[in-house]
């Protein structure tokens, strides 16, 4: 396979951001001679019939990775400005396991506007530049749990994405999907099967 494609060649931005909402976030690995970025998730799903996995992890690798950027920082209530935090780019899995499994909160982590990306650059701990190729994607998350004052906001430019379970199987990207959708699904029709703690029960 070549270095910069995968299974999402024809990345459904879409689907793939449904897959992930509400992910638990594991950990990070980023390999810069590769320029690939490897994310470790928990992620809500159900099969179309039977019971839901207790705890389905996954793999996502994400190639052609030309540029990683992060901001650390804490905000106490009564701070006028947020403190930025020392962060390189080889303590990023550090920084991110150090939130206990933080979630990725919201629905829109794959080729997302700038908007969220405009309020934190100016914050960065750091900014890397693997490789000057044109990206075709990006992928942007944060983790921020609990009354920790702490924040990370990480953004990576990449061109392909492929999923893999825990044993190192490709998982097909429709079926990766089509398990979140029915979560969700499950979840807004009061499924039980989606009963999650940290994760808001439907109204």
């Amino acid at each position: 396979m070549n270095a910069r494609r995968g299974l999402f060649d024809g990345l459904d931005s879409t689907g793939l951001n449904t897959a992930i909402s509400e992910a638990t976030c594991l950990g990070l690995e980023v390999d810069t001679k590769a320029a690939t970025l490897r994310l470790d998730l928990t992620v809500m799903t159900v099969p179309a019939d039977g019971a839901a996995p207790e705890d389905h992890q996954v793999r996502l690798d994400f190639t052609g990775v030309s540029r990683v950027a992060a901001s650390l920082r804490v905000q106490r209530w009564d701070d006028i400005e947020a403190q930025i935090l020392p962060l390189e780019l080889d303590g990023l899995d550090e920084a991110i396991r150090s939130f206990g499994g933080g979630r990725l909160h919201g629905w829109e982590f794959i080729d997302v506007d700038d908007s969220g990306w405009s309020l934190w650059r100016e914050l960065l701990s750091f900014d890397t530049e693997i490789d000057d190729h044109t990206p075709s994607h990006v992928l942007e998350f944060s983790q921020e749990e609990g009354i920790d004052p702490r924040e990370l906001d990480v953004r990576v430019w990449f061109d392909s994405v492929a999923v893999y379970d825990a044993d190192g199987k490709e998982i097909a990207p429709a079926d990766f999907i089509a398990g979140g959708v029915r979560w969700w699904k499950a979840h807004d029709a009061g499924d039980p099967r989606t009963i999650h703690p940290g994760v808001v029960p439907p109204l």
